[in-house]
């Protein structure tokens, strides 16, 4: 199936959550077919102690219309810590392994993070326990890319199809299509393609000479354009 999604919905899979006392990075992470594991660097950027946990739930497709799913083999998709209490100003690392079936399949996982502010009371304090209080949730989006993977992409003028079996990302930069847009720094835009969809260019005038279009290919960048 040759979907075409909107830009719109594709640019939010790729901003940050910097507004929250936790700070997760990006929305949309992906293990490349050549990880077993992935690293997820979390800051408090609060001065007080973050009592923070994640749950992993397979999904049908990582964009709006996704739904929860269950996993063939339990345990696919394993993370350590489960929790951790987070100080004041600190980081530390979340990692999570995939140990489901070597295939030609991309599979999609939400981290449900909960972020919740820690207390002291004088017990807590005498027994060195934390107290959790009012929680926040923040959910991501963690691509796994095939074991067996074929990486396919075309270009027919500034749309960009992905042909393959494995997501990618596209980065756009150089002259505005619109002047208006210019005012002398130019236009940038950058998308997730998932295996079986296109996506338009919706700023970038690629017909200029000074534009240019790249792929993201795991760790690889490839230029397009």
């Amino acid at each position: 199936m040759n979907k075409y999604l909107p830009a719109a919905m594709l640019v939010g899979l790729v901003i940050s959550f910097s507004s929250w006392a936790i700070n997760v990075g990006d929305i949309t992470s992906i293990m490349t077919s050549a990880e077993s594991s992935l690293s997820k660097e979390i800051t408090n950027t609060t001065d007080s102690a973050r009592y923070v946990s994640v749950s992993v739930k397979q999904l049908s497709s990582p964009l709006a219309g996704g739904v929860e799913i269950k996993p063939v083999n339990s345990g696919e998709l394993l993370s350590t810590p489960a929790n951790l209490i987070l100080p004041g100003q600190a980081k530390d690392v979340f990692r999570f392994f995939y140990k489901g079936p070597v295939d030609d399949v991309e599979r999609y996982y939400r981290l449900q993070w909960i972020d919740e502010p820690v207390t002291e009371s004088a017990e807590t304090r005498a027994n060195k326990l934390a107290v959790a209080t009012a929680s926040a949730e923040i959910g991501t989006i963690l691509v796994v890319a095939p074991r067996k993977e074929r990486f396919a992409y075309s270009r027919n003028g500034d749309v960009i199809s992905n042909t393959g079996n494995v997501s990618f990302r596209v980065i756009a930069y150089g002259a505005c299509k619109d002047k208006a847009r210019d005012q002398g720094r130019g236009c940038r835009e950058r998308y997730y393609i998932m295996p079986g969809t296109k996506i338009k260019l919706q700023f970038t005038d690629i017909s200029n000479s000074r534009s240019r279009i790249g792929i993201w290919h795991g760790k690889q960048f490839i230029t397009v354009k």
